[in-house]
């Protein structure tokens, strides 16, 4: 048997947990599309500080017309932040649903799960409840929206 209170903080201990392993996925955008940088000195920056991170790029051929009217092309340092969709997922609903017995033990309200039984001494009926989980899309959070928008802006003037 176990308390309805005990039965209710595992199923949310597990939802709370199931939330953070989709952070934890979402954050390792960072690690993708951003690189860190050393220590530098000359910036009074020391081993040991916050990161820096910088965002990995590409080289892109791009075509240009120069002053004379001629093509060329023109090398853009391109930001990988600025070529993708970004996805990220949060937990949306949770329902889940299960067979139990309810009975009052010492004031408090306990669950029991039975097993029952299934024509044997030793064959025992398996536990059975289902669980539903609702993913969808978060929006992207607004820092990280302004900072994709101005390595776009910068990707721009390159071109221009």
């Amino acid at each position: 048997m176990i308390s309805l209170k005990s039965f209710i903080a595992a199923i949310h201990a597990a939802l709370v947990g199931a939330s953070d392993a989709l952070m934890d996925a979402n954050t390792k955008i960072l690690d993708k599309y951003f690189i860190e940088v050393p220590a530098d000195p000359a910036t009074g920056s020391q081993p040991g500080d916050q990161k820096t991170l910088v965002p990995r790029t590409v080289t892109l051929e791009y075509p240009h017309l120069n002053e004379a009217g001629q093509l060329e092309n023109l090398e853009v340092a391109v930001p990988l932040v600025t070529l993708v969709p970004f996805t990220m997922a949060k937990v949306e609903t949770a329902r889940f649903t299960a067979s139990f017995e309810m009975e009052i033990v010492g004031g408090e309200l306990q669950l029991n799960f039975p097993g029952g039984q299934n024509g044997g001494l030793f064959k025992k009926k398996p536990k059975t409840g289902t669980l539903d989980i609702t993913l969808s899309p978060q929006e992207t959070p607004e820092g990280l929206r302004l900072l994709v928008e101005g390595y776009e802006a910068i990707l721009k003037r390159q071109i221009s």
